[in-house]
């Protein structure tokens, strides 16, 4: 009789530039800028840089640990298999991506090649939407997984009663989710410099979207209208258990848009001062649901960065896909307010939307030079499976890549009607190279870095 053993694996592979899956809802990304020397410059920063886990493998972990289940984890394919190789193990859970799933089906096959024993679990929300692309597991996790292994018995045979999808429920209370077990020969890697301070726990107070967005947006796809959230009481606490355990410095909230529920804020930002928690921490949101009152507050309880979409200031386009933007005045006014209290801003762009053309394209990287913003991220308009914006354009005959790994954000993977591949590619070059290579932003992003 086997100990009881799980090996949790991230596969990444071995590139120079950065991949990391728990952004775009789950899906991943992938930073393949370009090959010139500037844009592979860029590139490599960010892999050094931007180091994030994968939320839900965290919370796995902590269950598994709670129901006496040993669980080693795992990024590097060559290491998981060596380990595989030397040691008993029951179950092999593998975080199922759309920018490295050739990789995860390469491991998959490989695992049933050393001991077809071995129980292999794909989960995350890119095989929740396409099971089938991940066929050769035992079983794929239909929804969110920490709900099923918080069901589980903890009896790997069981699950063979269980089929080759497993669904499971959304979590309506995230409270019952454990605080996340990161190991900490990884978590001392944990990154989002220079926004914050190294190593910086990622973690969330918040599940769901009810934003119109889920017509091109993974995210609101993904986790649903329903706003499920923490307590804020329960949030600090994490945040002080993850200071004590991992060393963390910072915190980044994944919430796909942090501070929909206005109280939540003013609580949250009372809780820390309450407990009196001194550390900086960042966050996404859309930038129509901020004012300079709530940045204010947020700032005096340790706010240091804010990631906002601005996608393109171009209203006519952003209408036709089907996109609200905020007023420019606004965007002005309150990236002026976060810059005068000590709050950087990331600010996403994206290129290649339907309509766009070479003239608006350079519009878009002039107006991200004209703002005050710390930092930018310029992307590719991709159509992700299982978004109406891809169904439109399958029905058009329009989706021109079959290979999934493509689907990054830094390549073009459909027939756009006014750019073609090579031109939106050498934009996106342009625009990095335009932005980052200021002395002003330069200047900036070295001096945080070794703050």
């Amino acid at each position: 009789m086997r100990n009881k053993h799980a090996l949790l694996i991230n596969a990444l592979p071995n590139t120079p530039t950065s991949t990391n899956k728990d952004l775009n809802g789950g899906y991943g990304t992938s930073d393949h800028i370009g090959k010139n020397l500037l844009s592979r410059a860029i590139g490599y920063a960010k892999k050094r840089n931007i180091k994030i886990p994968i939320l839900c493998m965290g919370y796995i972990s902590s269950i598994l640990n709670e129901k006496k289940i040993k669980n080693s984890y795992f990024e590097n394919c060559k290491n998981a298999i060596s380990f595989l190789q030397k040691n008993d193990v029951n179950c092999c859970i593998i975080y199922g991506s759309i920018v490295c799933c050739e990789l995860e089906n390469k491991l998959i096959n490989q695992i049933k090649e050393i001991d077809n024993q071995v129980i292999i679990i794909v989960v995350g929300t890119y095989p929740t939407k396409y099971p089938e692309k991940f066929s050769n597991a035992d079983h794929v996790i239909i929804g969110e997984p920490e709900q099923f292994f918080l069901n589980w018995d903890g009896d790997f045979s069981s699950l063979n009663s269980m089929g080759s999808q497993i669904k499971s429920e959304i979590i309506k209370d995230l409270d019952i989710l454990p605080i996340p077990n990161y190991p900490t020969n990884f978590s001392k890697r944990f990154s989002y410099r220079p926004m914050l301070k190294k190593p910086t726990g990622f973690i969330e107070s918040t599940r769901g979207c009810p934003y119109s967005c889920g017509f091109y947006c993974t995210y609101g796809e993904n986790q649903g209208k329903l706003i499920r959230s923490y307590s804020p009481e329960k949030v600090v606490n994490m945040m002080k258990n993850l200071m004590k355990k991992n060393g963390f410095r910072s915190f980044q909230f994944r919430d796909p848009v942090f501070g929909l529920k206005k109280e939540f804020i003013e609580k949250f930002c009372l809780e820390i001062h309450k407990k009196g928690l001194k550390v900086e921490w960042g966050m996404e949101t859309r930038i129509d649901i901020l004012n300079i009152e709530i940045i204010r507050l947020m700032a005096s309880a340790g706010l240091k960065s804010i990631n906002i979409g601005i996608e393109t200031p171009n209203e006519e386009i952003a209408k036709a896909n089907k996109r609200i933007i905020c007023k420019e005045d606004k965007q002005r006014e309150l990236i002026e307010a976060a810059h005068d209290v000590g709050v950087r801003i990331n600010a996403f762009y994206i290129i290649g939307l339907e309509q766009d053309n070479e003239q608006s394209s350079l519009d878009t990287i002039n107006y991200s030079l004209s703002l005050k913003t710390f930092m930018a991220r310029f992307a590719i308009c991709t159509p992700y499976p299982g978004t109406g914006f891809y169904e439109v354009l399958k029905k058009e005959g329009r989706i021109s890549e079959d290979n999934l790994e493509k689907y990054n954000q830094q390549e073009l993977v459909y027939e756009h009607k006014n750019l073609n591949q090579k031109k939106i590619k050498n934009l996106i070059q342009k625009a990095y190279i335009k932005y980052y290579f200021r002395p002003k932003v330069l200047f900036n992003i070295i001096k945080n870095k070794f703050e």
